[in-house]
């Protein structure tokens, strides 16, 4: 077999060195041949680095490389071009001083490696006087991969951030004004920050982000992964068997698309693969949160534990495309817009009349990390997914019985677990949102502020034979909470579906900080009363 690329980001060492290569060439062929300048973000680790490198290639015209692939099959040229390729994700970004002394060393390392002399003390007059040089002969392809690491590094430090985007905006000012000297352009990121100069001027880019032309560029699709990985996916079937545990090529692969696949760029259904986990699963035969594990994103929990109350509504947010995909200022960036553009949420459906696409977490390894780390963020470290994992059996089990005080005890000895101080000032969003984690956390399938005709369910779950409605309240009575769900009808969606529903209405204590009292009914399918349902005492 040959071997899996992990890690690899240029695509002569993949095929020189005889790695797996996801042959996208198709692409980069159709891309070449149909505009001039293009914009693309993806999330990290999504095979960027790959496809800009392939294209360097390309225009260098270097045929020889990619003899096999779609490309070397076409009728395209192979004339080669002057290939001005800028890495911002090798480039240090700590401080705006650091960024343009950084800058100016590559301008003249690319300089002298090309005998050009772009002397000067302006980065700006630099950078255009090495692209005109470069130009003498041929047009320039120029190639930046991850220009936006400079702003999405420092997030959490504004000063930085609006410093380094001011020396981008300058930067890339540049080029704008250059379009008679160069061929293509083709930039990656993972935000679109709009006020960064790329996007407007005569050169202005395509965006094809949410092309559905283009929605399989990157990451792997369902076709490709039985393709080219066909072997290690019988590796790992294999592998299981001979620990004992009975599989099949339809069962691992049906594993990997649970914890691995999900990714949806366009309005079209269109899904793929993260690639970075997809590599890792193939390689370990285990599945884990690999790509998540990678780099936490601490920027985006500190701002979902500054908003507890929007946790529970990331899998149903509605969002424009200009809300996905453009980030007009660093001080004020939209959930919407972070969420998806990194990677933690994806498309779920897109609805025609509002224009407005639907948002849900791509897989189970993004669903399981992010809210862990939300739970750990929430709660200051002292209550661990890892604990609240321990209990997952118990507690689903409580709910599909209707052991409704065993359930309640659960929840309870978490809470229990979060320091006094978290609750200081605390609304009730924040128990709300710790609510739903720990039942996502156990597994349950757990969606909140599910709008309905006549309000919003708090939390809803589903399990096997029964829906959960969730309406929880803070220093208000539990049965408050119940006759809300029951006179709003929000059992009425969920009926003629062949499960029981529960209706729950739940209050927290701000002095106990946990649930101090519970009421609910069990209703049939059709929506009637079986029985209510409380706390033994109370019965």
């Amino acid at each position: 077999m040959k071997n899996l690329p992990i890690g690899i980001q240029t695509i002569q060492e993949i095929i020189t060195d005889g790695y797996i290569y996801v042959d996208k060439t198709q692409f980069a062929l159709e891309l070449i041949q149909t505009g001039k300048h293009y914009f693309l973000s993806r999330p990290r680790r999504f095979g960027k680095s790959v496809f800009v490198s392939t294209l360097a290639e390309i225009f260098k015209g270097n045929k020889a490389l990619f003899e096999g692939c779609h490309i070397a099959a076409s009728n395209y040229d192979w004339k080669p071009y002057p290939v001005l390729y800028l890495d911002f994700g090798r480039i240090t970004n700590k401080t705006p001083e650091k960024l343009e002394i950084h800058l100016h060393e590559l301008i003249t390392k690319i300089s002298k490696k090309q005998g050009i002399e772009a002397k000067g003390t302006s980065l700006e007059f630099r950078l255009e006087v090495l692209v005109e040089a470069l130009a003498s002969k041929e047009r320039v392809v120029v190639l930046i991969d991850e220009y936006d690491k400079p702003l999405i590094d420092h997030l959490h430090n504004q000063e930085v951030a609006e410093g380094n985007r001011r020396i981008l905006q300058d930067f890339f000012g540049v080029l704008k004004n250059l379009d008679e000297y160069i061929k293509f352009t083709f930039i990656t990121g993972i935000s679109k920050f709009s006020k960064v100069s790329l996007f407007s001027g005569a050169n202005h880019l395509n965006d094809i982000s949410m092309d559905a032309q283009y929605a399989a560029m990157m990451g792997y699709t369902q076709e490709e992964l039985v393709q080219y990985f066909g072997q290690y996916v019988q590796a790992i079937v294999q592998k299981k068997n001979q620990q004992g545990k009975p599989s099949t090529k339809e069962e691992v692969l049906a594993e990997i698309k649970d914890w691995y696949n999900g990714y949806r760029f366009s309005k079209a259904e269109r899904y793929v693969y993260n690639p970075f986990s997809t590599l890792k699963y193939l390689a370990e035969k285990e599945a884990e949160s690999y790509w998540f594990a990678t780099a936490t994103p601490t920027f985006l929990v500190e701002e979902l534990k500054k908003r507890p109350q929007e946790v529970t509504s990331l899998s149903q947010m509605l969002a424009t495309q200009k809300d996905l995909s453009d980030i007009s200022k660093i001080t004020r960036i939209t959930l919407p817009a972070l969420l998806f553009q990194t990677g933690y949420l994806t498309i779920e459906d897109y609805d025609v009349k509002l224009k407005a696409y639907q948002l849900d977490f791509p897989n189970k390894e993004v669903r399981e990390a992010l809210f862990g780390a939300m739970l750990e963020e929430l709660a200051e470290g002292e209550l661990k997914s890892l604990e609240v994992s321990r209990m997952a059996k118990k507690l689903q089990e409580s709910l599909s019985t209707l052991a409704l005080e065993t359930f309640v005890e659960i929840i309870n000895d978490h809470f229990a677990r979060i320091p006094y101080q978290v609750y200081d000032n605390a609304k009730e969003g924040l128990y709300q949102a710790i609510f739903m984690i720990c039942l996502e956390l156990s597994g349950i399938h757990t969606q909140g502020e599910v709008a309905t005709n006549k309000g919003r369910i708090d939390v809803l779950c589903q399990l096997a034979g029964q829906f959960y409605i969730f309406e929880l309240k803070v220093g208000k009575k539990a049965t408050v909470a119940v006759k809300q769900a029951l006179d709003q009808e929000y059992s009425q969606r969920y009926r003629h579906q062949g499960k029981q529903i529960v209706v729950m209405g739940v209050s927290f204590s701000s002095r106990k900080r946990n649930i101090d009292s519970w009421q609910g009914e069990l209703l049939d399918e059709d929506g009637k009363l079986i029985r209510k349902l409380a706390p033994e005492d109370k019965q």
